[in-house]
């Protein structure tokens, strides 16, 4: 959506800042790196003892985790 509406500059504070921000709560420290990237989302995901179905199962998505960058 943010990528869409040529607004990537937004996407930090939307999912990292405002949130604690507003509920007077630390900032997370570490930190995450997105690549556009076209990837396959998994039909599922097994998490211990439960099976989770992920929104568009299946379906192709335009940006990924970058699992190589460490976290900071």
């Amino acid at each position: 959506m943010f990528d869409q509406a040529g607004a990537l500059d937004k996407l930090e504070g939307f999912a990292s800042l405002h949130g604690p921000d507003f509920y007077r709560m630390p900032r997370n420290t570490d930190s995450i790196t997105l690549e556009k990237s076209d990837w396959q989302v998994p039909a599922s995901i097994i998490a211990g003892d439960d099976v989770i179905v992920p929104l568009r199962a299946e379906g192709t998505v335009s940006w990924r985790l970058n699992d190589t960058v460490a976290a900071v």
